[in-house]
């Protein structure tokens, strides 16, 4: 991690430069290998590229996932006020603790195989402001939050996945996607009933208030985000300097994702997208950062339940492999 400066985006850009690339030979052995095999009859299907990827990164011909860590990044919006209407941090605590030791799916998915599971509180007492009428984060407060997000690195996981279990934080990821790519509020935050209407109406708003940021990718993020997807910015970019694959789950962790994208388009080779859920826009998403989905299992949350379960699709795939 740099050592922020007066100007705490411009350490953030020069992480997202200068990035390493893998091991792009071994990647390409791989995938030659898995397209021969068994005359050319593609013994793994879809599930050859995932597998080349996973060697590219790992640096071997055999990967393999050993020690996967499933990382869910919880944070508070006060735009949540308006669009859920109920109050943001009692909102934050209670899926604080849904996913901590209540009904969560991703907790038993990830101990099912073998994964650490880890959820990372970015402030849910202290919500990121109403993005309607004022920036959600200093820069200074967005930068911190990546730098903490950053810290997931620590754990020497051999892949990591990403999953939001944000408050608000739906909104505040249509608002991102919005300020990047334009096009209709309603295109990125749309839905069914009145939240959704609300939500909409939240991030036609919001455009209005920040117009003149729109054409920088880290100022979206801070006007639009919270702690919690900035968090999963510096997730992902410490992920990719210590060379460790990342798999992205919902909505609101590929709205992070874009704002990697937009810093450096190469910035998610290191990524791949688990899966598709039905939360609205997802699949546009996932096409303006050039991700297709690895699977769609029809799950309609993005807290890490998806991408956990992909962790043993690609754990089979990697050792069927090994016997080709």
């Amino acid at each position: 991690m740099t050592q922020q400066t007066a100007h705490p985006f411009d350490d953030i850009r020069e992480l997202a430069q200068g990035l390493p690339t893998g091991d792009i030979d071994v990647g390409e052995r791989v995938a030659s290998k898995l397209q021969q095999s068994l005359g050319g009859l593609q013994p793994l299907g879809c599930l050859s590229g995932a597998v080349a990827w996973l060697a590219r990164w790992q640096g071997t011909q055999t990967p393999s996932i050993a020690k996967p860590l499933v990382c869910v990044f919880i944070g508070s919006h006060q735009v949540a006020a308006n669009t859920i209407g109920t109050d943001v941090v009692e909102g934050g605590k209670a899926r604080m603790a849904s996913i901590a030791k209540g009904s969560a799916g991703v907790r038993g998915i990830a101990g099912n195989v073998s994964a650490l599971f880890k959820v990372f509180d970015m402030g849910i007492e202290a919500p990121a402001a109403d993005m309607c009428k004022e920036p959600s984060l200093s820069e200074r407060e967005c930068a911190g939050a990546i730098a903490y997000g950053m810290e997931v690195v620590a754990e020497e996981a051999d892949m990591i996945i990403l999953g939001n279990a944000g408050f608000g934080s739906a909104t505040a990821a249509a608002g991102i996607a919005r300020g990047l790519y334009g096009g209709a509020a309603g295109y990125w935050a749309g839905g069914n009933g009145e939240t959704a209407v609300r939500r909409i109406k939240a991030v036609e708003l919001a455009t209005k208030t920040h117009k003149d940021k729109l054409d920088d990718p880290l100022e979206i993020l801070r006007c639009f985000g919270g702690r919690d997807i900035a968090g999963m910015v510096g997730a992902i970019l410490a992920a990719r300097h210590q060379g460790i694959p990342v798999l992205l789950d919902g909505y609101t962790v590929c709205a992070a994702a874009a704002i990697v994208h937009a810093l450096n388009p190469a910035g998610l080779d290191h990524c791949l997208a688990a899966h598709k859920t039905t939360e609205p826009a997802h699949g546009a998403l996932l096409e303006r950062i050039g991700k297709k989905p690895l699977l769609d299992y029809g799950l309609g949350i993005g807290d890490g339940s998806g991408a956990a379960l992909t962790i043993g699709v690609l754990r089979a795939a990697a050792a069927g492999s090994k016997e080709l």
